[in-house]
């Protein structure tokens, strides 16, 4: 009976994960239709792809901005002060983990990315660069410029002011608004944007496949996902490590205990809908229970270390392949921004990339097409940035339960 009972929740599962998978599934099919078609069409039909991509690429430039301003002060609004020293604790160390990930991600990029794609000469190509022509038949016609509302960096700003505003003065009806309007723009992303992400793909792999270079793109960002996977499994051991060094437990054990956890997030690519899976993780640890219901659901909002280095990697990469220059001064700002931007991530498909895709032009100069490259890269191997997202959850966990022992209990009491 009990086999029989978990046999129905493993295939339960399965068939959730393939329902989350449906992205990654058009995702793929987008890109092989692009390459395909690019490869085997000329002309006005190239033309029309170009000109389709063009006008999604401002559809969804207009509204990142919302996303920005409504996601990330809800995030700010829904971290009430309340919370203490444990919430402060969290937090700070939340975003360690997720800064020193993307400066060693941003080390690899910039000191061997380049030089193990071909030779230190793939930037030479200039695949992805703006001189390229964009001009086709369809340049005449009429345009609606559609402009964003407000640039990102006014767009932090604001979220910031009046994220922190709110808790500050107390402000319970403009706590309301925000979250009303956080959730407009969620059901819009899920149901609109998610929706038209396959078709700017598709457009936009049609013209790398039509230029001639789509092979030299494939041979590199290959390897560029085998370097991203083994950041994020260095990522997961260092943490645990951490772990079991404040715990004074074995991490090897510890690390046994979630290999389940992580192998079930590959499928299902978001950290919401692993909550369930990471809390049993996280008991089975010995995590207390108090702790696990505060820390674990937390963190899958703001703790995103597998996100924050396939981003890195994958900006650093498509930077190389265009012929921009890559060094520290240029990504300094731009990891600094994205720490602060992945509050956005959470809760929705594609939403880290959505969220970092205003800094890609703001700081880094990335034009549509690159961002759209972006996009299909990061949405490939998102199963395996969540499963480094959620796992090191589970490490964040450990140490909060070992240093916060003795006032856990009166502080979970009144929270």
């Amino acid at each position: 009976m009990y086999i029989g009972k978990k046999l129905l929740e493993e295939i339960d599962i399965l068939f959730k994960s393939l329902k989350r998978s449906k992205l990654l599934i058009f995702i793929f099919v987008a890109i092989f239709s692009g390459i395909l078609i690019g490869l085997n069409v000329s002309g006005v039909a190239i033309d029309m792809f170009v000109a389709l991509g063009s006008m999604l690429s401002t559809f969804i430039s207009f509204f990142v901005p919302l996303i920005v301003i409504a996601f990330v002060t809800q995030g700010i609004v829904s971290m009430e002060s309340s919370s203490g020293k444990i919430l402060g604790f969290t937090v700070v160390i939340s975003y360690l983990f997720m800064f020193i990930s993307a400066f060693a991600a941003c080390f690899v990029g910039i000191n061997f990315l380049g030089k193990f794609f071909s030779g230190g000469n793939i930037s030479s190509l200039g695949i992805l660069n703006n001189s390229q022509s964009q001009i086709n038949i369809f340049s005449n016609l009429p345009k609606i410029e559609v402009k964003p509302i407000v640039e990102v960096i006014p767009a932090i700003i604001i979220s910031f002011v009046v994220g922190f505003g709110i808790n500050l003065a107390g402000c319970e009806t403009l706590k309301k608004v925000v979250n009303d309007f956080y959730k407009i723009i969620e059901i819009f992303v899920r149901k609109v944007i998610v929706s038209i992400l396959p078709f700017y793909v598709l457009c936009t792999f049609v013209k790398l496949a039509a230029s001639g270079k789509m092979m030299t793109i494939v041979q590199t960002f290959y390897k560029v996902f085998l370097i991203i996977i083994v950041l994020h499994l260095l990522s997961i051991f260092l943490q645990f490590l951490l772990a079991g060094l404040v715990s004074k437990r074995n991490p090897f054990i510890l690390l046994r205990n979630v290999i389940q956890l992580y192998l079930t997030c590959l499928a299902t690519q978001s950290s919401v809908a692993m909550i369930p899976v990471a809390l049993e993780a996280a008991r089975k640890n010995g995590v207390s229970e108090g702790v696990c219901r505060f820390v674990i659901p937390l963190c899958s909002t703001i703790h995103l270390t597998g996100s924050i280095i396939s981003i890195t990697s994958c900006s650093i990469a498509v930077m190389n392949i265009s012929g921009y220059p890559v060094n520290f001064s240029i990504m300094v700002p731009f990891i600094l921004s994205l720490g602060i931007m992945m509050i956005a991530a959470p809760g929705v498909p594609c939403g880290a990339i959505l969220a970092a895709s205003s800094l890609f032009s703001s700081f880094l100069g990335f034009n549509p097409q690159m961002i759209a490259l972006m996009i299909a890269l990061h949405v490939c191997q998102d199963g395996f940035g969540t499963a480094c997202n959620v796992t090191g959850d589970n490490a964040i966990a450990l140490i909060v339960d070992k240093l916060f022992y003795k006032n856990k209990s009166e502080f979970f009491s009144k929270s």
